[in-house]
């Protein structure tokens, strides 16, 4: 297998969205005819008679790596690393065969599996490949959402839609990571930013006669790709600093959390690396963000959840963040309840 380094940021040197596509991108996406091929070989094999497919988790489906089934059709559900393994083996130039590695589970399901997943697991590969990747400040994002808010399964074609937005290499690209970067939105979620990035890889990207596939793939989501230039968007970011102020925050929330921490079960096992916080309402937001901060919510009426506060923002700040709320304050709360578009990313205490 051909070996590319994947490149660092260019820090600095992009101010619009339209320069940093023109300056940065054709490094940073794989070779398009390898994405072609890939992408070929994938819609094959959804298209052959019994796929076996493989999903971003969502609504009551949220066990990484267990056996679903649909109207006799099976899959599984995942987090973000098939999609991030199936891009960064593309861009190492890798043709890919999609019987072959879902048959024989080639590719990771899950960064980890949480404990209380392991009993119905049945996809044995996790952990992450690629680190390069995220470690070098980048966020794999998506052009169309891989589990759609508000939408359930009805149909086999809508398996293979799920499946295809997450291994498609036509439906990924890099952009900087809120992780690593303070950004005023995170604009590899947000609907004006990927609208004009399909436009730019339509009209600068791809070659005439690959843009009859790419065009296929985005007209396939419902998606018609703008003839004009849309507004090009002004993009601000700068590296967070990791130490300091921020290393002194993050000793006061654990400081706090040991004051007021509650009795929980010996059963719940947290993460080492995360800070634990607890609350009286859900929320999200911009200012906790990249802090690693584990929730234990515990509402009025007495039933307690836990939520990794990242992964969560991650999965719904494309809905959250057109809210007027989070455009006012950069948060979103709830005192009464776990909104439904967070209820498969969060675990009940019992």
């Amino acid at each position: 297998m051909h070996i590319s380094k994947y490149p660092s940021p260019n820090f600095k040197r992009s101010t619009t969205l339209k320069e940093f596509l023109d300056l940065e991108i054709s490094e940073l996406l794989p070779n398009q005819d390898i994405m072609i091929k890939n992408h070929l070989n994938l819609v094959e094999y959804l298209d052959s008679e019994s796929p076996f497919f493989v999903l971003r988790k969502f609504k009551n489906y949220n066990n990484r790596g267990s056996n679903y089934s649909f109207k006799n059709h099976f899959f599984t559900v995942s987090d973000n690393e098939p999609a991030l393994w199936v891009f960064m083996e593309t861009f190492n130039k890798c043709e890919l065969d999609f019987s072959t590695l879902i048959e024989n589970q080639q590719f990771p399901i899950a960064f980890a599996i949480r404990e209380e997943e392991k009993q119905g697991n049945i996809w044995q590969t996790t952990g992450r490949n690629h680190k390069e990747f995220s470690a070098n400040g980048w966020k794999h994002c998506h052009i169309f959402q891989c589990s759609p808010i508000g939408e359930t399964i009805t149909h086999k074609k809508d398996l293979k839609r799920r499946s295809l937005r997450l291994l498609s290499p036509l439906n990924h690209f890099p952009f900087f990571s809120p992780r690593k970067y303070e950004m005023p939105i995170d604009y590899g979620e947000n609907k004006e930013c990927i609208v004009y990035v399909i436009w730019w890889l339509y009209n600068h990207f791809y070659t005439d006669k690959n843009k009859i596939y790419f065009k296929a793939f985005v007209e396939g989501q419902n998606f018609i790709i703008p003839i004009e230039e849309p507004k090009d968007i002004k993009i601000e970011y700068s590296i967070k600093n990791n130490h300091g102020s921020k290393t002194k925050k993050a000793v006061n929330i654990i400081a706090k959390t040991k004051a007021t921490k509650k009795v929980t079960p010996t059963s719940l096992k947290t993460n080492s690396i995360l800070v634990n916080k607890e609350s009286t309402c859900f929320k999200i937001s911009q200012n906790w963000y990249g802090q690693g901060l584990k929730i234990t919510v515990t509402f009025k009426n007495g039933r307690t959840f836990q939520y990794n506060h990242d992964e969560v923002y991650d999965e719904t700040i494309l809905h959250y963040g057109n809210l007027n709320c989070w455009k006012k304050y950069g948060c979103y709360t709830s005192s009464i309840n776990i909104p439904e578009l967070v209820v498969p990313f969060v675990t009940e205490i019992i």
